[in-house]
């Protein structure tokens, strides 16, 4: 005995719409349907004369375009090198003030050059306040 389900039931997915077939197809507008196959194959062999002048110019733009980019690497480059050196200048304050601070809280206070505390005191200018 057949089976009675229905075998060509198709899905919203399958069914093509209208504006899915135009798109699909290419539009043929009245000037192309009054052209003939041959006239059609000659105008699209001819090119433009301008077209190497156009060409020339689009690998040009697109050298300058290399160009900038490189420049702009280099630029780059130059930033990150510079933000690496200060950040290893900060790294190392760093480390020489955990090292100072430990050398304080251990009571070791030779860090602190000799001749700032030898200073002399002649150059000070002397205030005398009288009531």
């Amino acid at each position: 005995m057949k089976s009675e389900a229905l075998r060509k039931i198709r899905t919203m997915r399958q069914v093509k719409t209208s504006l899915d077939v135009a798109r699909s197809q290419k539009l043929r507008t009245t000037n192309s349907l009054s052209k003939t196959r041959e006239e059609m194959e000659y105008l699209e062999s001819l090119s433009d004369s301008r077209l190497e002048q156009v060409l020339q110019k689009e690998r040009k733009r697109f050298a300058a375009l290399d160009v900038s980019v490189e420049k702009s690497k280099e630029r780059l480059i130059k930033s990150r090198e510079k933000l690496a050196a200060t950040i290893n200048k900060n790294r190392a304050f760093t480390e020489l003030r955990h090292e100072l601070q430990q050398a304080r809280w251990k009571g070791e206070n030779s860090t602190v050059p000799e001749a700032e505390h030898d200073a002399p005191e002649q150059n000070l200018h002397q205030i005398e306040l009288r009531y």
